[in-house]
């Protein structure tokens, strides 16, 4: 699906880290040393963030949240809607984005939203936001990306325990002059190629065919991932994606500014980014430090680099977003971020 959305903004972008870090070096005993240097090599990932036994998505969200607001001074009665997305929510019910209504001293007349997504949230949530404002429900929406995704891996399983980590975002998005170009897209029969199996009712198809991983105590895994039908889909489906978001906002590749692409592992970013030709410098990994926060991988990235004196941000007029991920799902988005104001990571 192509649409897009005019008179309406991004206005800020805050990131949120927690403060643990898990460095992967002394895993070698563990995994051994072999195993955990190729690991780094091909993921790019050094070490990633684990939350505290005791925070939640909801705590980190809230983090974020509260970062953005003192930074921009936000006046909390000019949000009426609020849009959380997560595959990690505290409960099955109520709702997060209900709780965080009255933990963020927002009004009772706030619309609260909650998106289960995983890696291709962020374009989601913003697709909601969208929604909300061009629909004349809401003037302004604050939406948080948040994930524990270091709960939902088993530490046998060294292809997960070394590279999912935990993170938050808050972006405020609402009435403007600017305008979003989105692309959307569902394959629901792809669906077992990234299962999340906690708190679900359903007994997966893995299961029954018995080809469901083991963790080390013999238990079914909490997730899987089939890692190289995932790498083939995001190189077809990010490569056809993001190709048909630029020409329906009438860019050429070579005119965009910056590429603000999922950072599942940085090889798998690298040839996404040799298939388009884009250079290195327009389409950066920076998740060596952070590991794949699924739908935080793009608000780290956006505030990572527009606090680098390396990039302008002030210059990013045309944008790219695209990201991929369990449902199958995947989209992208152009949109301009040129008067955004970035802030974060906090606690990096």
């Amino acid at each position: 699906m192509l649409c897009n959305f005019k008179n309406l903004q991004i206005e800020s972008i805050a990131s949120y880290l927690p403060v643990e870090k898990r460095n992967f070096h002394h895993l070698a005993k563990e995994f051994g040393e072999e195993i955990v240097n190729h690991t780094i090599k091909h993921s790019g990932i050094n070490s990633l963030r684990v939350a505290d036994e005791n925070q939640t998505s909801l705590d980190m969200c809230f983090e974020a949240a509260e970062f953005l607001f003192s930074k921009e001074e936000i006046d909390r009665s000019s949000i009426d809607g609020l849009v959380m997305v997560s595959q990690t929510f505290d409960y099955l019910g109520p709702a997060s984005s209900v709780i965080l209504q009255d933990k963020l001293r927002l009004s009772k007349e706030t619309v609260c939203f909650d998106i289960i997504y995983g890696c291709s949230g962020y374009i989601y949530g913003l697709y909601q936001a969208a929604i909300l404002i061009a629909s004349g429900s809401c003037n302004r929406v604050l939406l948080l990306n948040g994930e524990t995704n270091t709960r939902l891996m088993d530490n046998s399983i060294k292809e997960q325990y070394m590279v999912f980590g935990d993170a938050a975002s808050a972006t405020i998005i609402s009435k403007g002059d600017s305008q979003l170009n989105f692309h959307i897209n569902s394959d629901g029969g792809r669906h077992s190629s990234v299962l999340n199996l906690v708190n679900g009712f359903r007994t997966p198809i893995l299961i029954k065919n018995n080809k469901m991983p083991l963790n080390s105590n013999g238990d079914y895994a909490k997730a899987t991932n089939d890692g190289m039908a995932v790498f083939d889909f995001i190189l077809h489906e990010g490569v056809d994606t993001i190709k048909k978001i630029a020409n329906y906002s009438e860019l050429e590749l070579g005119d965009v500014d910056f590429f603000a692409l999922h950072q599942a592992t940085k090889i798998t970013l690298d040839f996404l980014r040799r298939r388009l030709k884009i250079p290195e410098n327009k389409a950066p990994f920076v998740s060596s430090e952070y590991g794949n926060t699924s739908s935080v991988t793009i608000p780290l990235v956006l505030t990572t680099c527009a606090n680098n004196s390396f990039y302008q941000s002030n210059n990013w007029k045309n944008v790219v977003i695209a990201a991929f991920g369990l449902g199958l799902s995947w989209g992208s988005v152009t949109c301009d971020f040129s008067k955004t104001n970035f802030y974060g990571p906090l606690n990096l």
